[in-house]
């Protein structure tokens, strides 16, 4: 979508949801990823949304939001929201005098206790830990969202038979590194990633998180996610996030959709207003260690590793005897 001549001002979009009216707190509200050079400041023009009923076109103005915190890569992430007064049937974005028509897709409407986030899949990704993945969290109700684009036949392969599960969902990533135009994007798209997986299920996540393919989220005092999480924020009614460190020390954030308006590589740049983080420091982030085969996880030998020091912390500690058993047996099947 190109406001002027110059190709510098390009606005390249990505992905719309639109929740309908049977999504309550964001009823017939639109949700829109872009991405943009860093230096045209799509931040702050006007861009206004045109939808339209069977009946009438309304215009709305789009709140933009800079999802990308700094400018360091040529190529930033938006996000822009909409609310809109009535029905939703066709989606226009003006810029300026121009106009560009957009796709957009019903947001998730089905109730998730844990949606995890992950960067799009290419080929430097080891097979074994998407497959660990996608058998460990919905074996403790969570929902894997996956994003594939520009890896091998094979790997393609394996996410159909995967997506026979119901804990992970397949979404094709756009080929930005095939446009010589954006060969910048900002770490590989795990920034558009994180921002289209917020928009996609943040009304029907109870909470999400955003982690990398070698790292997993393990349940330490209750039996799922939901008992978990909902714990620490019942309990403590200003906590918004849920910091948990992984193997270099880096901190992964769990929240409330609802709380966030974007998401950077794995926290919001923008914390949640006059809510406060919570350090945990009982759990952590596991690593998922480069010698994991496809036999031992048969087995339910499953041995991540787990502290910033990188001492290995024990299959058996990390995860019951029953979980691994059965974690094993799905894999095997």
């Amino acid at each position: 979508m190109k406001e002027l001549d110059s190709d510098e001002k390009d606005l390249f979009f990505v992905s719309a949801y639109y929740y309908g009216n049977e999504y309550g707190f964001y009823e017939n509200q639109v949700s829109l990823t872009f991405i943009a050079p860093r230096d045209a400041n799509w931040d702050r023009r006007k861009i206004i949304v045109i939808k339209s009923n069977d009946t009438s076109a309304v215009l709305e103005p789009m709140k933009v939001h800079r999802a990308t915190p700094h400018n360091v890569c040529r190529f930033v992430t938006l996000q822009g929201t909409v609310t809109l007064r009535n029905d939703l049937m066709d989606l226009e974005v003006l810029v300026n005098k121009n106009i560009a028509p957009i796709r957009y897709l019903p947001a998730d409407n089905k109730q998730r206790d844990l949606v995890v986030c992950t960067p799009p899949i290419y080929g430097n990704v080891r097979w074994q830990s998407v497959l660990l993945a996608a058998h460990v969290y919905p074996r403790f109700g969570g929902h894997l969202q996956t994003y594939f684009s520009n890896s091998k036949p094979e790997f393609y392969e394996l996410l159909e038979e995967l997506k026979r599960l119901k804990g992970i969902s397949v979404t094709p990533f756009p080929h930005f590194f095939g446009n010589t135009k954006l060969d910048e994007i900002e770490f590989g798209g795990i920034t558009v990633a994180n921002a289209d997986c917020l928009s996609k299920y943040k009304s029907s996540a109870s909470f999400i998180t955003f982690l990398e393919w070698n790292e997993l989220l393990i349940p330490k005092t209750f039996d799922s996610y939901f008992s978990e999480f909902a714990n620490y924020f019942e309990s403590e009614i200003f906590v918004g996030l849920l910091e948990f460190r992984n193997a270099n020390g880096t901190s992964k954030v769990v929240t409330r959709p609802l709380l966030i308006d974007s998401v950077w590589l794995n926290e919001p740049v923008e914390r949640p207003f006059k809510l406060k983080s919570k350090q945990m420091k009982n759990n952590k982030i596991y690593e998922i260690g480069d010698d994991l085969d496809i036999e031992s996880m048969k087995r339910g030998d499953l041995m991540p590793r787990g502290s910033p020091r990188g001492e290995n912390d024990g299959g058996k500690e990390i995860l019951k005897l029953e979980d691994r058993r059965a974690i094993g047996h799905s894999i095997q099947k």
